[in-house]
């Protein structure tokens, strides 16, 4: 039995995991890795608006300030994630359950509603977002089937009075309370 919770509390919940494959140690590992929910738009060659929700968006650099995201390489938007293109990434509120699952969903939907409008650069940006920042792709590497995309920041608004989502446990979640100081 593995614990689940805090070691420390007589409320922790044990799980029984059996762990059979490297994919099913991976899934059962990541679920429970908490990750802030993101969404990267842009555009297609023809000018179609295109974006994915991501939960692997991360830090790469501070100087010069660059950041990651994974993508399928069959997946619909990754025409939008070229080397040299210019997209936003948007970290998403934790009133967005619905956008990102929008923009997760069927391609054509993705940007029906207003949950968008032009924005920095010209590209679709999402309304009500904690952060969103200007970026150029100058990295591409494709591995297997996907490929991590290397973005450098060119622009941003943040608003941090708004709280973050979070997926973890394969359940969307807001953040709570600061457990140290």
């Amino acid at each position: 039995m593995l614990p689940f919770g805090n070691n420390g509390e007589e409320n922790a919940i044990e799980r029984i995991v059996t762990i059979v494959t490297p994919q099913e140690a991976f899934l059962a590992a990541f679920s429970l890795h908490p990750a802030g929910v993101a969404v990267i738009t842009g555009q297609l060659d023809d000018g179609t608006p295109a974006g994915f929700t991501a939960t692997s968006l991360a830090s790469f650099s501070a100087t010069p300030p660059r950041a990651t995201v994974n993508i399928a390489q069959h997946a619909s938007s990754y025409p939008a994630v070229a080397l040299g293109k210019a997209v936003v990434l948007h970290f998403l509120s934790s009133d967005q359950v619905g956008v990102s699952r929008t923009m997760a969903g069927a391609f054509p939907l993705r940007f029906t509603g207003d949950h968008w409008g032009p924005g920095m650069g010209g590209l679709p940006q999402l309304r009500g977002v904690r952060a969103a920042l200007l970026a150029t792709v100058v990295a591409v590497t494709e591995v297997g089937d996907n490929a991590t995309i290397v973005l450098e920041i060119n622009d941003g608004e943040t608003h941090p009075d708004y709280p973050p989502l979070v997926y973890v446990d394969r359940r969307y979640h807001s953040v709570g309370e600061i457990v140290a100081g």
